[in-house]
């Protein structure tokens, strides 16, 4: 069964991104003012137990970023982590809805060891900032600065990994 948001057939998205060449950097700081922004608000919540979803975020202030949003869960039993939410625009950007899923259903070998490593770092505090950046024959197509922060979920207890993509121009349309 395909899926479907008013519509729009994901799996017949234009923006599905398999034939492009994918490398990321790691950044000390972003660059986008809205990034920075939201990173600042992480860092303010921390002395007072965190930024917890729900509570916290979203909030009027980061609405706009909705769309370009994951929510992840370690699943304890297992080296890997659960898409417990995921953003209109990260639907398009996959090609498919990766709520429910596993990053290992989706990432194989080093590049899910790799992922599964950095987000474990970001559950144990050191939030993640990174470049990623999309090419095709060598030329940069699409180009995001990701943010990754350890969240707390609405219990204020279940540990999360936020991860906010925040494009270098507006791709979606």
């Amino acid at each position: 069964m395909e899926t479907q948001a008013l519509g729009f057939v994901l799996e017949t998205s234009p923006r599905r991104q398999n034939h492009l060449d994918h490398c990321e950097e790691v950044l000390r700081s972003p660059s986008n003012p809205q990034a920075l922004s939201l990173i600042e608000m992480w860092e303010n919540l921390k002395p007072r137990g965190g930024m917890t979803i729900g509570r916290h975020f979203p909030s009027r202030k980061f609405a706009g970023l909705l769309p370009n949003v994951l929510l992840l869960e370690r699943i304890e039993c297992a080296r890997d982590f659960r898409v417990r939410l995921a953003g209109f625009g990260m639907l398009c950007f996959y090609g498919f809805d990766p709520s429910g899923r596993r990053l290992g259903e989706f990432y194989q070998g080093e590049k899910h060891e790799a992922r599964w490593f950095s987000l474990n770092a970001v559950l144990r505090g050191r939030p993640r900032v990174t470049l990623s950046r999309l090419s095709q024959s060598g030329e940069t197509v699409l180009q995001r600065e990701i943010v990754a922060l350890p969240v707390l979920a609405s219990d204020a207890l279940t540990p999360l990994v936020l991860v906010a993509s925040f494009w270098s121009r507006h791709w979606l349309n």
